[in-house]
């Protein structure tokens, strides 16, 4: 079967429809997300073969509203309609795109993802090839070595689409650097995950610097110039030493780590953090505005499963979300702020550890262990003096969506019931609350200033990085 070029939106599909179709094609196509439609450029319009049109499952539910018929997979995945004697196939893409705003992926397809982001950023910045749109990344002669790279690139436009940001935009700030290497994994990424481990005890390279990919000028040059710097026994050595000539790397453009997020809209997004040293300093004034922990029990299970502490300062509002680090089972808390007008892109998580010593320096009790909460409805009674005075001064001054400790009490009987992975994290996520809000107003506000900074891994302990989203 002939390669399929999905790269037509709904206009041009309709351009390029037999005369005979294009009316009932209106009909169908009427109301849809242009954006969320790809047809397939190379079919033969013929009424002997199927036309595909990869779509997304609002528009297919639309173009079955908007035709009133059509065969419809038990899946809800694809739709076949036949006007005017053609077959047309609707399909929904199950891709999870850059700039789409799809779930995440899994370790694997994000290593692929990774990879194309890099292979893009070589043909760009490197090898100085300039695309006019998305679709004219199929042309590049060496088009092959990114299916390779990520297959699923040649069956859903989206990621095109987001690849074709991501480079526009390094363009933008890198047109005059020159990288050679482009680094996902193996070479440098191995050498600093390695440094940081063995030499400041950073188990995991993301805590400090949470870089996808490294964009490099002679890297035996700067590996020894790194090694240099840090040589010398642990004692003497500091992970801000490490910061500060990384920091000049970057400003030289000799080593650019790139954290990669969704892309947030058409244009993509590039800000940079811990490269200048005006970022590192601490005078923020940020302010906790309001939490939420939604007590309600309907049913089956609580409103929700998380807290929320919102922050405001700089211009932004953080949203921080407090939830159980897995949704399915019984785990500690993770701390994630999301920040307003960029809510595709997360800040990022919090360090446990870094979070666990703020906690402390703020004399703080909350320890993020869920074997320290009850398990069970009777260890809950057994318990419920201690939750019901934390639910009691945490409802003054947090919204709980429940009205009175005896329905507090009513409801965690039932989440432990019912879900009690949910219920050990309410009580953690109460627990951690009613220790904020213990702190006095300056110390609470300083206290989840740092958090977001935690969060966005920004400070003088964090490693330079530029973020695109």
């Amino acid at each position: 079967m002939a390669a399929t070029a999905f790269v037509l939106n709904i206009k041009e599909s309709t351009a390029f429809a037999p005369q005979k179709l294009k009316k009932d094609f209106g009909i169908m196509t009427n109301g849809l997300d242009n954006n969320a439609f790809f047809a397939d450029k190379k079919w033969g319009k013929g009424n002997t073969t199927q036309w595909r049109i990869k779509t997304s499952s609002a528009n297919l539910d639309k173009v079955q509203k908007n035709w009133g018929g059509g065969t419809l997979d038990a899946g809800k995945s694809y739709i076949v309609v036949t006007p005017s004697k053609f077959k047309i196939k609707f399909e929904v893409s199950g891709k999870k795109s850059v700039g789409s705003g799809g779930g995440a992926a899994d370790a694997k397809t994000t290593r692929m993802q990774e990879l194309g982001s890099a292979w893009i950023m070589r043909r760009a910045i490197k090898d100085n090839y300039r695309y006019k749109d998305w679709q004219s990344i199929r042309l590049d002669p060496k088009y092959s070595e990114l299916v390779k790279i990520y297959p699923d690139v040649d069956d859903d436009p989206e990621w095109l689409q987001g690849y074709y940001a991501q480079q526009k935009k390094m363009l933008e700030e890198f047109a005059g650097a020159s990288f050679n290497e482009f680094n996902r994994e193996g070479g440098f990424m191995d050498f600093i995950s390695a440094l940081v481990k063995n030499k400041f005890g950073i188990s995991k390279k993301d805590v400090w610097n949470p870089a996808d990919i490294w964009l490099i000028k002679n890297e035996p040059a700067v590996t020894q110039l790194i090694k240099d710097t840090v040589d010398g026994s642990k004692a003497s050595q500091t992970i801000g030493e490490l910061n500060a000539v990384l920091r000049k790397l970057f400003r030289e453009r000799k080593v650019v780590g790139i954290s990669l997020k969704k892309i947030s809209g058409k244009v993509a997004i590039y800000e940079e953090v811990n490269v200048s040293d005006d970022d590192l300093g601490d005078d923020y004034n940020y302010d906790v505005t309001g939490s939420v922990i939604d007590l309600s029990f309907d049913e089956d299970s609580f409103g929700t499963q998380d807290s929320r502490v919102f922050v405001e300062g700089d211009g932004t509002v953080y949203n921080f979300q407090i939830k159980g680090n897995d949704s399915s089972k019984i785990s500690n808390l993770k701390f994630e702020p999301t920040a307003k007008g960029a809510s595709a892109a997360r800040i990022g998580k919090a360090p446990v550890d870094m979070v666990a010593a703020l906690m402390k320096d703020n004399n703080m009790k909350f320890v993020n262990d869920n074997s320290l909460y009850p398990k069970t409805s009777a260890d809950f009674k057994k318990n419920r003096a201690k939750y019901v005075a934390m639910f009691n001064t945490v409802n003054v001054k947090v919204d709980t969506r429940i009205q009175s400790s005896s329905e507090f009490e009513k409801n965690m009987h039932y989440g432990f019931n019912k879900v009690p992975h949910i219920a050990v994290s309410k009580l953690m996520q109460l627990h951690f609350l009613n220790e904020l809000y213990k702190l006095s107003k300056k110390k609470r506000n300083e206290m989840m200033t740092d958090m977001v900074f935690l969060a966005a891994k920004k400070g003088a302990n964090f490693g330079p990085f530029g973020k695109l989203y």
